[in-house]
Formats: structure tokens, sequence, C-alpha cells
């Protein structure tokens, strides 16, 4: 099995943190919760975590176990690896149970939802472990979780990033049990140290500069995961790396599962240097040798960081080192630095940092590098002297969220225009409309309204 269990119950061959995060689960389970969520960040271990201190000990009392997940990819690689703790696991793939007297059945919520709807018998269950659990807020699976807890089973979900989409909480948990912070796992060499360059200026399509140059330029020597807006420019990123020396392929949802693990082979022999794709490498997917994230499109904080996540872990193999990020879409100012310690909740909070604002982190960014870091004078990467902006810092990000040649000042004065015609067409007076609007404007806005006046009613640039 997973182990031998220790003196506190639970397998060894787990590191402290997970001990520890294993046990505050169960004392969650004792203090009558049913359904727990288990956030460790991406490379935490939350599979192995989950499976010596949960999965092993369940199955050696003779309780049933489904393990839930949203991608095919994902199902057989976590049976493989179930199984290589010594656990009897099976997968369900194509709408079929593979061994249905596996105590440990690998799904999908898709399938089970459906056998739920043609009034199939589901697989007997004592515990549902519900992977990337922050993405599965549809009403048909929530009801799926709904059942299984009614006929007894204790929930277990686990993510990096219990954050959605939409901000809705994560109601179907009653207690949430966070891991240690990426920084904490950097010392721990469970990760590896990341830097983040952001080159600051924007072309029309709304990035910094050409993905490929930036492979080239910024991410030269490395083998990077690009994550294109969609798949025509996913293809056109890697054939033109490809066509620059640089083998590329691009993995998009479609790819056959044989062709996904013919990539992999062919990236861990180093036939490819890089991979390009939109959504199907953000999650589930481990490939050590790569050291290189490129973003291009926008994105949320669970996508940021767990795009990020890819290139985290460390690689014996390569005596990979370091990580870095290459933000060509200015995320970071959005949602900070990826090691950067965050605060995590069911309440449908997005893991805010400790330096984020309204308008986002304070940061600097190094224009001899490019490197984003908290203020300082002198460049950590580079050791270049920072000459300081006289601008506020918030007029500076507002400048980087706007993505475009438009001026700040010219965009605070369209945001408080729009404002005061919203409050006129709900019948306020535009005398009033135009101080309120002002007064309740962030206060980048105001501060960018303000620099116009002083120069004279110039718009700031």
């Amino acid at each position: 099995m997973a182990g031998a269990p220790s003196a506190s119950g639970i397998p060894s061959g787990l590191r402290p943190y997970q001990i520890d995060a294993i046990a505050r689960v169960q004392q969650c389970y004792r203090e009558g919760a049913r359904a727990v969520l288990l956030q460790l960040p991406t490379g935490g271990g939350k599979t192995h975590a989950a499976a010596a201190g949960v999965i092993a000990p369940s199955v050696a009392r003779g309780r049933r176990v489904i393990f839930l997940a949203d991608l095919e990819e994902i199902i057989l690689d976590t049976t493989e690896r179930l199984r290589r703790d010594g656990l009897h696991a099976a997968p369900i793939l194509d709408g079929r149970a593979s061994d249905p007297t596996a105590p440990v059945q690998v799904a999908s919520q898709q399938t089970l939802v459906s056998w739920q709807r043609r009034g199939l018998e589901l697989p007997p269950a004592d515990r549902v472990i519900l992977d990337e659990c922050h993405g599965a807020p549809a009403a048909t699976v929530r009801g799926l979780l709904s059942h299984l807890r009614d006929r007894g089973a204790l929930l277990l979900g686990l993510t990096a990033t219990p954050a959605r989409g939409d901000g809705l909480p994560l109601d179907e948990f009653d207690a949430i049990v966070c891991g240690p912070q990426p920084r904490e796992l950097v010392a721990l060499g469970a990760l590896v140290p990341c830097e983040v360059l952001s080159p600051a200026r924007m072309l029309d399509r709304g990035i910094a500069m050409d993905p490929v140059e930036a492979v080239l330029t910024l991410g030269a020597g490395r083998r990077c995961v690009v994550f294109a807006p969609h798949g025509a420019e996913a293809r056109r990123i890697a054939a033109d790396l490809t066509a620059r020396g640089e083998p590329a392929v691009a993995v998009l949802d479609s790819m056959a599962r044989d062709e996904r693990r013919a990539v992999r082979t062919r990236l861990a022999r180093s036939e490819v240097q890089h991979l390009v794709t939109v959504r199907a490498l953000q999650k589930g997917f481990d490939a050590p040798v790569l050291d290189c994230c490129v973003l291009t499109s926008e994105c949320t904080v669970t996508s940021y960081l767990q795009s990020i996540g890819r290139v985290l872990r460390p690689s014996v193999e390569t005596g990979k080192r370091d990580a870095i990020v290459i933000d060509l879409r200015g995320a970071v100012y959005r949602h900070g630095l990826p090691l950067d310690d965050r605060a995590w909740s069911l309440a449908g909070g997005q893991g805010r940092t400790a330096s984020t604002e309204d308008a986002g982190p304070d940061l600097r960014r190094c224009k001899a590098c490019h490197a984003i870091f908290p203020p300082r004078t002198v460049c950590p990467r580079c050791g270049s002297v920072l000459i300081a902006d006289p601008r506020p810092l918030r007029v500076q990000r507002a400048e980087m969220f706007a993505q475009s040649t438009v001026p700040v000042g010219v965009r605070a004065q369209r945001y408080v225009d729009g404002t005061v015609r919203a409050m006129v067409a709900r019948g306020m007076r535009a005398e009033k409309a135009a101080v309120v609007a002002r007064a309740k404007a962030p206060q980048w806005v105001r501060e960018a309204l303000d620099m116009n006046a002083e120069n004279g009613g110039r718009h700031v640039a």
C-alpha cells in the first residue's frame, strides 16, 4: 500500500506539510464536516497526499472510493499513479467500468452524471475525491455530489486554486484546509523559484510582443509552454517556432489520447522543444523539463496560477533550478507574483495577495530586462538602478491594465463620463451626477483627472 501507518495513523511517505494537511482534514471530519476542501499549491502533491492519507487508509478498512476527474488523460494518469502507490484502482472509460471489483474507481464527473440521468447504478462509495474541485460548479455535478453524500459518502475536494471563475462560493464544502504557501514549498525544494518578465509595449492585439519573438529572445535557451488565446493562434505559434529551428507542437483539446502521450514521449526525448496550447495543458499535465511559461491571453487568477504551475516542478533529469514567466498581457499586475502568499476561502474569494488592492499589487518593472518585482531601487535580476516614474503607482498600473495606446487620462475621463450618463439615465441631475461619479471613481481615475487639470487640461500619457 501507499506506506505503513505512522504513529498519527497517517501513512508514511508523505512530506511533513502533507501529513499536517491530512491530519487537519481528518479533524474536520471528526468535528462533523461531510465535505472538506484541501488546498495545496500546484506541485504540492495533492493527489499523493489524498492517496496515502485518505484513499489507502479507507481501502485498508474495506471502504470503497470514487476518484473524480474531468479529463480522460487525467483519469488514466491518476489510475497509474494510484497503482504505483500500491492501490487497486481501475478507470471508468467510454462509459464502462473496466474492473467493477476494484475498491478505487477513477471516473469523470460527466460519466457518472450520465449514469445518474439514465438511471444506472453508481459505483458504491464511502469516500469521494473530487480533483480540481474549483472547476465543477455546474448544477448537474453538484447534484451528483449531493446524491453521493446522501448515500453516506464523505467528500474531499482537491485544488491548488479554490476560486471559481464566476466568483461564486464553493458552498458544497463544509470546511477548507489550506496547505503551505508557494514560497514555503520553494524553500523545501518541492517547487523551483520563478521570475516574471513583462514587456510594457502593447500592440494593437493587446499583447506586448509576438509570442514567437518572446520565446526566442526572453525565453532563449529554455523549454517553453505557451498559452495561446485560441487554437488557430496556437497552431500558428507552433509552426513559426518550428520554422525558426525550435521544434514545437500545438496541444489542443481535440488531440487524441495517443497523440498526447506521443507528445510527452517526444518532449522527454528532446525531440520537441516547446508546447503550445489553449487550455489543454492548464491542469493535470506534468512535464518538469519545461522551465518557461508564456502567457498571451486574458486570464483569471485560477488560470494564471494553474498555467504557471506547469513549469514550477523541479526536474532531476535536467537539473532545473528555476523557471521564468513571460507575461505578455500584464496579468501579473492584476494577480500578483506567482509565489506571493495568498488567502483562500470558501466564500468566493479570488486568492488575493497581501499587497493586492482594487487596482492590483504594487510592482515595479525593470526597463532593462523587463523583470517584475516589489518596489525597490535596484533590479534584483540584472542590477540596473531604477529611475522612478513620477506618475502615481495607480496611474501606472491603470496604463498597464488598459493594454492599449489610449492615454490613461483619456480612459479616466471616459470612465467618469460613462458613469455620469448612467446616473442621468436613472433620473439624477447632470450636475449632481458629475460630482458623485468623480467621488466614487477609483483612486487611479481621480489621480489621472487631477493630473489632467495640473497639465492645463491635457490628458496624461
